[in-house]
């Protein structure tokens, strides 16, 4: 009996770790394809941006669409309130711009995280400026579409001691945030966190626009019952880009249950930014979580 229940044990986590190697190979193969759609979905927008036509813009972007600007965000709910003044940028001599680099970041099937550096181009086709933004693009209904972005800074191969210096306060906040998670503390949370925010998640787009907002206070009651969550972990972080008063970093958070099992690894963007001399969460763009278990 114990020979026959260790074979039918064996068959079955044989069976599972094959389940294991088959879907991340699948998901691994969607996230391919979804690069390739998703930088073309950014290369369309260029290409619109270029003709400066506002009506083909939109046709390029997904909704609502955020533009994080240095003091606030900007949110297209709707097409017709996404508009650029491109005679402002032609008084500053602009007349092109292009992608002199595109590095894809974090995907999922459907969503692409990517760093572009890029051009700004005179009518001779001299450039006039060159900059860098963070773009997240995103598949609606079957439609790639840009729906974030946030300009930054080109950085040389290696930064300066103040710039260090706000990496390691950003890092610092990121424990901070993890510690009041985990303390069920939204208290101590709104410390870490800047309202207004705005999050991606599965599809959803959620904008706090005070303290009493989900994202920004956590029902965490529920997050006991619905998933039996116990504590959340960071896992990996990597700092994208920095400035004096921004940080984009790149994490994952992992859940666990009372009993000490890992359920859910979950990667995420998140944009921090320094408001009033406070360093605090701003945007976060949440991936699809791989869930761990049978």
């Amino acid at each position: 009996m114990d020979l026959i229940f260790s074979r039918k044990h064996l068959m079955a986590v044989l069976w599972a770790a094959l389940f294991v190697v088959l879907f991340s190979a699948n998901l691994a193969a969607q996230s391919g394809d979804s690069e390739l759609e998703a930088r073309a979905a950014l290369e369309s927008f260029l290409e619109a941006w270029n003709t400066a036509d506002n009506d083909a813009i939109r046709d390029t972007l997904n909704y609502p669409h955020i533009t994080h600007g240095p003091l606030r965000f900007f949110v297209a709910n709707e097409p017709a309130q996404f508009e650029t003044d491109f005679d402002v940028l032609r008084q500053q001599g602009w007349a092109s711009s292009r992608f002199d680099t595109i590095t894809p970041r974090q995907s999922s099937p459907e969503k692409v995280n990517f760093e572009v550096e890029y051009s700004r181009l005179n009518a001779a086709g001299d450039v006039i400026s060159r900059g860098y933004v963070f773009y997240v693009v995103t598949r609606q209904d079957g439609h790639w579409g840009m729906q974030y972005r946030v300009p930054g800074q080109l950085q040389a191969d290696s930064i300066d001691e103040p710039l260090v210096a706000v990496q390691r306060e950003a890092i610092a906040m990121v424990d901070r945030f993890f510690v009041a998670f985990n303390s069920a503390d939204n208290a101590a949370l709104l410390e870490v966190n800047h309202v207004p925010q705005v999050m991606l998640s599965a599809g959803q787009y959620i904008l706090a626009e005070d303290v009493g907002s989900p994202i920004v206070s956590m029902n965490f009651e529920r997050m006991r019952e619905r998933e039996n969550w116990h504590s959340s972990e960071l896992g990996d972080l990597e700092i994208v880009h920095v400035t004096p008063t921004q940080v984009i970093v790149e994490l994952s958070f992992e859940r666990f249950d009372p009993n000490g099992f890992h359920y859910l690894t979950g990667p995420a963007v998140w944009v921090l930014s320094k408001r009033n001399g406070k360093w605090g969460v701003e945007f976060r763009s949440l991936m699809s979580p791989t869930r761990h278990g049978i």
